[in-house]
């Protein structure tokens, strides 16, 4: 098969992944059907076991990887973390609680490389997988990698119902109380120029491109010089910030290089590159793990939100539906926030009320533990596999 008619395939199955979790609104996400479609394909025979390898984008996408993870760095607003400082502690503890119980869990059944794998995943998402993926690539940990994706794929499965219980209640329970809480004052910025930040010539797709491949490249120097002590992903990323925060990097970089949704394709090819070798009897072996994984650390979230609850004051509900973004992120902190606002409140008013009031905390929450806790949690457990 050639390279061009292997790359169609890919595009059509991500494709039309894509058109199911829209439909779903995320419910059902693109890397579940991604999985799905990919593993009947491989096991009927009808897909090529090389079609990953063959398509020609499996090692241009780890090489794209550094570049991904050092634009997420540039999606983190250090003033809005702090107006939202509430949010962003009660949504790490929640993450916390969840990888914490999960280890605990593992270390008690003496599986420690599930807990090991697990915690950060179910912390986090994609960018967790990225890096714990890399390494056990390189250690050929088969069914490990069978394992993270299936704790990738299905987490959201559980996260999205029990927060979108835990908003409903909370939205109801802000129009019983007069909606006094509704009233938050959202303050505005004045930009400032930063000590790196370049002029508006040099922000063109291609020099954006060049700039984060620059910081990804000091990134995997630096991973070098210091023996590889912190991974080289989790480098890009904190390099990223810094890099941002000094003004080399535009904000949100990557939607300033026209090739985000390419780019989002070949990381999430990478991801499931290994399913090609995936065997029914794998995928069987992991899913007791998976199913443990999943409610144990949701009992985690729960637990830890109960008791964020009332050191920060605020509802249980708010405290649960903000660690769960954890198993979810950005679009659907979104979407949900939008969806209770329109279907719980009763006129115009109340529903822009309570969608200003959810909108901020959730997708605040769903980028600190996506990207900030996962990405930590990962580079710090690949060290215990």
């Amino acid at each position: 098969m050639s390279g061009v008619i292997s790359l169609t395939i890919l595009l059509v199955i991500y494709a039309a992944s894509e058109y199911v979790s829209r439909k779903t609104n995320g419910i059902i996400d693109t890397v579940l059907t991604i999985s799905v479609l990919a593993l009947i394909g491989f096991w009927t025979g009808i897909l090529p076991k090389n079609l990953f390898s063959n398509s020609g984008v499996e090692e241009f996408g780890m090489a794209i990887v550094g570049l991904m993870l050092t634009s997420l760095g540039t999606t983190i607003n250090l003033t809005e973390l702090k107006r939202q400082w509430k949010v962003v502690v009660i949504a790490i503890l929640g993450a916390i609680g969840s990888c914490v119980l999960i280890v605990a869990v593992a270390l008690l059944v003496k599986q420690k490389n599930f807990g090991v794998v697990g915690a950060p995943i179910f912390a986090g998402g994609n960018a967790a997988t990225l890096v714990l993926l890399n390494a056990m690539r390189a250690k050929n940990m088969q069914m490990l990698s069978t394992y993270a994706l299936a704790v990738l794929t299905f987490q959201n499965i559980i996260g999205i119902p029990i927060a979108t219980y835990a908003m409903r209640r909370e939205a109801h329970r802000l129009l019983q109380d007069g909606k006094s809480e509704l009233q938050e004052k959202q303050t505005e910025m004045t930009p400032h120029r930063r000590p790196l930040q370049l002029s508006a010539l040099f922000d063109t797709p291609i020099i954006n491109l060049a700039k984060l491949g620059l910081v990804a490249s000091l990134s995997y120097g630096v991973s070098l010089l210091i023996h590889g002590t912190i991974n080289y992903l989790v480098l890009c990323f904190i390099l990223g910030i810094i890099f941002n925060q000094l003004g080399f990097l535009n904000d949100h970089i990557m939607d300033k290089t026209a090739s985000s949704g390419m780019i989002t394709f070949l990381v999430t090819i990478v991801i499931l590159a290994s399913l090609a070798n995936t065997t029914p009897q794998t995928v069987m072996s992991v899913l007791l793990p998976l199913l443990v994984c999943l409610i144990v650390g949701t009992i985690g979230v729960v637990i830890t939100s109960f008791f964020t609850a009332k050191l920060f004051n605020v509802s249980r509900e708010m405290a649960v539906a903000l660690g769960m973004t954890c198993t979810f992120g950005f679009p659907t902190t979104m979407i949900l926030s939008q969806e209770i606002a329109a279907s719980a409140g009763q006129t115009e008013t109340e529903q822009a009320a309570l969608e200003n009031y959810f909108l901020p905390k959730m997708i605040t929450a769903g980028l600190v533990t996506v990207t900030l806790v996962s990405v930590f949690f990962a580079g710090f457990a690949i060290n215990y596999l």
